[in-house]
């Protein structure tokens, strides 16, 4: 099966409410870079990740919220890490930066 490019990866639909608001978080700090040097250097530990995680809510889910177990959802999808990677390497798409750029083509 070929692999697609990194344009083309879509996006998970489960995670879409945890992933693309810590991808903007990410993005507004100027993190792109450290961010996508831990993902990478983690991949191989992702099929872990949601067991991992499962196996931690008992501790760490009142830190999160209810929804603890929504959000985790997204470790369960290894194609999550490609688009979260894709999504900080690609043109940013926050409303603050659109508008920062139509002032400065008057």
């Amino acid at each position: 099966m070929p692999e697609l490019p990194q344009s083309e990866v879509a996006r998970p639909a489960a995670e879409l409410s945890f992933l693309d608001p810590l991808a903007g978080w990410i993005r507004a700090r100027g993190l792109q870079a450290p961010a996508a040097f831990v993902l990478e250097m983690h991949r191989p530990l992702m099929p872990m990740a949601f067991p991992a995680a499962v196996m931690a809510g008992t501790v760490v889910a009142p830190f999160f919220g209810p929804d603890y177990y929504e959000k985790i959802e997204a470790l369960r999808d290894p194609a999550a890490l490609d688009w979260m990677l894709n999504r900080l390497s690609g043109p940013q798409a926050s409303g603050a930066s659109k508008a920062q750029e139509k002032g400065t083509n008057r």
